[in-house]
């Protein structure tokens, strides 16, 4: 059985441990702290508690069980990722593959890094994987099939992926573009914003169906400015998680913009696409590229703009060719 350290206990890391202990994995959870780790030894997680407890994790506080991982995959959110490397750098074998699961940008300096360009920086000598499509940790959980996809350049590193979560309701699909699927992880965060404040203000189903649309040619453009497949941005980690971020109020990310367009406050934990959202268009701009979605959910979320304006500006700008 391949030995995995999955760092991170909230939903998606404890999802993700399930499948792997499903599949072909014995998974390890290293959290913050000791009451995190006996509510997982327990079989269930705090972002979960509505969900019937499972078989007790195997959790732990020490970062020296990663010295003992085949496999580390980070489970924590954009912000927390860089503290988490450095982490794996002090603690575990340079060789084994480390696969990434956050969905988003940091900023390093004056620099944006998705988490594909980060890991290289900081695990330079470590084979790493992103592994994103479209799942909710809730129906993961449960047991419930769901198909995701795993990028590297390093095939060896996709193969141990994949063989972790063999036999498990799990599919891990491989992907050789690990910048155009981490792209499509971060970019649909935002679209999915914008989706719910299409409906929480009202416009309905077709202006709804033309942001999604527009939103998949505007990743589209990003993917191949910033050198990645285009193609890649039609699979799993793109057309797939978006349709699911877009699908309704069980997407955090939906929810946020649904709030937003009713005038309400959105609680501050509640979506990713808010936090990269920023980095997102200042990476469009450093490229060259134009994200008009994106940097109307930017102006509104981090820069106070009003909401309906920025939407009339949409809808003011020239038609061009599809």
């Amino acid at each position: 059985m391949i030995r995995a350290a999955v760092i991170g206990g909230g939903s998606w890391g404890s999802a993700l441990a399930h499948a792997l202990r499903c599949g072909s994995a014995t998974p390890t959870l290293l959290v913050r702290d000791q009451a995190t780790a006996d509510m997982l030894a327990s079989g269930r997680c705090r972002q979960l508690a509505n969900l019937p407890p499972l078989d007790g994790f195997d959790a732990t506080t020490d970062p020296a069980m990663l010295a003992d991982a085949d496999m580390i995959l980070v489970v924590v959110p954009v912000a927390a990722t860089r503290a988490s490397l450095q982490l794996i750098a002090a603690h575990a074998a340079p060789s084994i593959p480390v696969v990434l699961c956050a969905k988003g940008l940091v900023m390093d300096g004056d620099t944006q890094l998705l988490m594909p360009e980060l890991a290289a920086q900081m695990l330079p000598d470590s084979p790493h994987v992103i592994l994103s499509g479209p799942t909710f940790a809730d129906e993961v959980m449960l047991g419930l099939p769901a198909a995701i996809t795993a990028a590297s350049t390093d095939k060896p590193a996709i193969a141990a992926t994949q063989q972790a979560f063999a036999g498990s309701h799990l599919r891990v699909y491989a992907n050789h573009d690990p910048v155009g699927v981490a792209i499509g992880g971060a970019m649909k965060n935002v679209i999915a914003i914008a989706a719910g404040c299409a409906a929480g203000l009202g416009l309905g189903d077709n202006a709804r169906a033309a942001l999604i649309t527009r939103g998949l040619a505007e990743m589209t453009r990003f993917a191949a400015a910033a050198g990645a497949q285009p193609d890649t941005i039609y699979g799993l980690s793109g057309a797939g998680d978006l349709a699911l971020s877009c699908a309704g109020p069980h997407s955090r990310n939906m929810a946020y913009g649904l709030a937003l367009g009713r005038g309400e406050t959105p609680p501050d934990g509640l979506a990713e696409g808010r936090h990269s959202v920023a980095v997102l268009a200042a990476r469009g701009t450093a490229l060259g590229v134009e994200l008009p979605i994106t940097s109307g959910v930017d102006r509104v979320v981090n820069h106070g703009a009003d909401l309906r304006q920025v939407v009339a500006s949409l809808l003011a700008r020239r038609a061009g060719v599809e």
